[in-house]
């Protein structure tokens, strides 16, 4: 009886070490011939055009926009254009990278910002297909379906240490369907559906320009759904940052009037904040900053120094205490809940 017992393990043992031999041989399979064919679109991708809908979900605050990217390789400097139209205030942001630099339009105001730099390709961007097929040179898990293919790795935006899980499906012939990140608790932190994906479109002569762009987005300017401008200041509220309102004041430069908000605490910081001016010709304003993204908007990174603009209103977030995760943390509780 014992040796029927002892014989009845081996022979479980042996199966549980095939099956799961099996299923080894099978993933290295799939992943072997899915690293054959992202090299091969990798080497062949010379331009793209992809529009999606993504969400940024903070809380319960949720920002939704229409994001349209193209693409166009063009000898040693990538040409990109991405469009983030925010759903939620009606607004547009467009973002140019030429053979001049890095342009970031705000047409509602005929400003542009103009950066130095290797953006976007300096940071993963959840709707940019570099940044898709980056996942494969690291740790993945795939699962193969009927029409495609379940890719799960574990995210790095650097200014974003909470999201800790990323899925994304794409097509058999490696079309992007769609991208869910997670938070640390699971819990659905951006979603990207792409509506729109197609590769080597032409793109006319001035696609990339900045003047070009910022004629025809002015002319397609639509009327803001939502405005903060009368409720200033806006409070961090929504961030945990450890620190509480010391002081409170209104000062006028010029024909600004400048909010600014003192918190003291461990994490200190200083936030000062006005309405943006529109101009009627185009203003460039060269900056020495890093550009990052803010859920889907866009800031100005300086050493302790965070410029963001969002729904008509400047601010300027100060600290020699906070990472810069921590201050567009802050600068995304700003618009989320007006103390009075």
């Amino acid at each position: 009886m014992k040796k029927k017992w002892i014989k009845r393990i081996i022979l479980l043992v042996l199966i549980v070490l095939l099956v799961g031999f099996g299923i080894y041989k099978l993933v290295s399979k799939n992943n072997k011939g899915i690293k054959s064919q992202v090299n091969e679109v990798t080497e062949n991708l010379n331009a793209y055009h992809m529009e999606a809908n993504m969400e940024f979900h903070n809380g319960d605050d949720l920002r939704e926009y229409l994001v349209k990217v193209s693409y166009k390789k063009d000898g040693s400097t990538p040409l990109f254009r991405v469009s983030l139209f925010d759903k939620g205030v009606n607004q547009e942001q467009i973002i140019i990278r030429n053979k001049n630099g890095v342009y970031v339009l705000t047409p509602a105001l005929n400003q542009v910002y103009k950066f130095k730099g290797d953006w976007p390709l300096n940071g993963a961007k959840p709707y940019l297909y570099q940044s898709m097929l980056d996942v494969f040179k690291g740790k993945y898990e795939l699962s193969k379906l009927k029409d495609g293919y379940v890719i799960t790795s574990t995210p790095n935006y650097k200014n974003s240490p909470n999201w800790t899980k990323q899925e994304m499906k794409m097509t058999s012939q490696l079309k992007p369907i769609w991208v869910h990140i997670y938070d640390k608790d699971n819990n659905i932190a951006v979603k990207v559906t792409f509506i729109k994906v197609e590769f080597d479109p032409t793109f006319a002569d001035n696609y990339f320009e900045v003047s070009d762009n910022m004629t025809q987005a002015r002319s397609e300017l639509t009327t803001p759904t939502t405005s903060t401008i009368n409720d200033l200041p806006l409070y961090p509220t929504n961030a945990i940052i450890s620190a509480t309102l010391k002081e409170q004041s209104v000062i006028q430069v010029g024909d600004i009037t400048q909010h600014i908000l003192t918190y003291e605490g461990e994490e200190a910081f200083t936030v000062v904040q006005h309405i943006l001016e529109s101009y009627d010709e185009m203003v460039i304003t060269e900056v020495s900053g890093e550009l990052i993204e803010i859920a889907g908007n866009v800031g100005i990174l300086n050493t302790q120094q965070l410029i963001y603009e969002y729904n008509g209103v400047s601010y300027h977030i100060y600290s020699d205490k906070l990472t810069t995760s921590q201050l567009v943390e802050l600068a995304l509780g700003m618009e989320v809940v007006a103390e009075k």
